[in-house]
């Protein structure tokens, strides 16, 4: 068994460390509002598809709920 403790670790400068934070900090907060931005879709989705599959909802009315979503 290897334990993690034992195994070296690179540790950058902290200049260095600062500047890859600072580097991909908006990369982070692109991928997090896209990860919200798809679980608000997929949940307009589920909550549309059988909607519409069924007829209860037209398509129109259905474009104006999901504009007040977004």
């Amino acid at each position: 068994m290897v334990r993690f403790s034992s195994l070296p670790i690179a540790i950058p400068p902290e200049g260095v460390a600062e500047r890859f934070t600072n580097d991909i900090r908006s990369l982070v907060e692109l991928i997090q509002a896209n990860i919200h931005q798809s679980r608000t879709l997929a949940a307009i989705r589920d909550t549309l598809l059988p909607k519409l599959l069924s007829g209860e909802v037209r398509v129109a009315e259905a474009a104006r709920q999901v504009e007040e979503v977004l």
